[in-house]
């Protein structure tokens, strides 16, 4: 089988001093059948940026959103439609992959519509915080225990959008990619994990999910999300078993918020992954 084209998914807004970084982890890929589709939602002239620090490559393509700040949802569906292939790969202008993160997903994409893998969390100068999803052995997860192994942050995901026909919530604040998670077990009802610290997370010191009131966006959208699964919102393709692993790490996750949040006033250098990965054992 020849080696499939991927397309990787790149929101743009407000992006400057990490584009760069984020593109060139792309170019340095092992595996070379990939297109990089960057989503412009801030009217930028972000191709002029990447050339004037010698980032040109034909497999860069640019497409916009038309308007500025129409939100990272709206930019990746954008994306996504511009896209030429089927298999997406997301990655967001602040976040890299490691150098071999497409040579080893790319083969597995033909039989597994959906793949993570672990993610290496730093913070904004890319120093280590921790890693998330990397113990353990390849193996699928299904839908009522995805979330104890990828306890945060579902941007690590690759897909097929032939099978997977999902997209963003464009009316959502956060937490977008957790949603995206419920949508794509409409479809499959599992997803291979390689606990692989093959992607790197940056955490911004403001960001929707760091910064001023962020706690308190996520415990609303928590809920909604627990709203959502109890009206049967999302169609699972195991529905009692999914909608109750979904549930029970919402659950545990919103519990987790008001503990981090007292303990965050005397140990700020804690992660809300540290606390919340005790909870879920």
């Amino acid at each position: 089988m020849s080696a499939p084209l991927i397309s990787i998914v790149m929101p743009a807004f407000k992006c400057r001093e990490t584009l760069a970084e984020s593109v060139q982890s792309v170019l340095t890929q092992t595996y070379s059948q990939w297109e990089l589709v960057i989503s412009i939602d801030d009217g930028e002239d972000y191709e002029r940026l990447l050339g004037l620090a010698g980032l040109k490559d034909p497999r860069i393509r640019f497409t916009s959103t038309g308007n500025v700040g129409t939100g990272s949802s709206n930019a990746r569906n954008v994306g996504v439609d511009a896209a030429r292939s089927n298999f997406i790969a997301v990655l967001d202008a602040d976040d890299l992959f490691v150098p071999e993160k497409l040579e080893i997903t790319a083969p597995l994409l033909a039989e597994n519509p959906l793949i993570s893998t672990g993610l290496q969390v730093t913070d904004a100068a890319l120093n280590p915080l921790r890693q998330v999803g990397t113990r353990g052995t390849q193996r699928r997860l299904s839908a009522d225990i995805y979330k104890a192994t990828n306890i945060s942050m579902d941007s690590m995901i690759l897909y097929d959008r032939a099978r997977l026909p999902i997209e963003y919530d464009v009316n959502q604040p956060c937490l977008v990619d957790m949603d995206l998670i419920f949508k794509a077990f409409c479809h499959t009802a599992y997803c291979l994990h390689l606990p692989l610290p093959l992607h790197t997370y940056r955490k911004q010191a403001v960001s929707i999910s760091n910064g001023p009131a962020a706690a308190d966006k996520f415990a609303k959208m928590k809920r909604t999300l627990l709203a959502r699964l109890e009206a049967g919102y999302y169609d699972f393709v195991e529905p009692d078993a999914a909608k109750q692993g979904f549930e029970d790490f919402l659950h545990t996750s919103l519990q987790t918020e008001l503990e981090f949040a007292t303990q965050n006033s005397t140990s700020p250098h804690k992660l809300f992954e540290d606390l919340l990965e005790s909870k879920l054992g």
